[in-house]
């Protein structure tokens, strides 16, 4: 990845942290339904997700780029197979602002985001959704995130 691309990147991961530090609480209240244990899974989640953030930006320009191969954040595309039938299914993680299910963007928030959020390639794990559970192994993980935040 060129310089260029890179410090747009590490500005995006910026943003997301300060969009967590500063309208938190906002965001919550509005798509947060359950104060009682959804809050405290969602909660654990974002936590995660920030100290993750916090760490990928701590790194030099080499280490974030190979970082952003190896883990799910907020705007990676993530290549599903689906171990039954070997089928395999991209999805891009977004914020509830920037989802198309036309294009299988899917918020964090929803039960397939929650749990493919700070995924790794090669990772297994039973995906739970509507349609029941399927064992799935994640193939490999882009970061291109152009969305906006909510809020901005």
């Amino acid at each position: 990845m060129n310089h260029r691309i890179l410090s747009a990147t590490r500005e995006q991961l910026i943003q997301q942290l300060i969009f967590f530090d500063e309208q938190y609480s906002l965001f919550f209240d509005h798509y947060v339904r359950d104060y009682g244990k959804e809050k405290q899974i969602v909660d654990a989640l974002v936590r995660r997700y920030r100290e993750t953030l916090e760490d990928i930006l701590a790194q030099d320009d080499s280490e974030l780029s190979q970082s952003l191969q190896n883990v799910t954040l907020l705007g990676s595309s993530v290549s599903v197979r689906f171990e039954e039938d070997g089928y395999e299914e991209l999805f891009t993680v977004v914020f509830p602002t920037d989802i198309d299910p036309d294009h299988n963007r899917i918020s964090f928030l929803s039960p397939i985001g929650r749990q493919l959020l700070l995924t790794a390639p090669q990772e297994s794990l039973v995906l739970e959704s509507p349609v029941g559970r399927q064992p799935v192994q994640i193939k490999e993980v882009s970061f291109s995130y152009r969305g906006g935040f909510p809020g901005q």
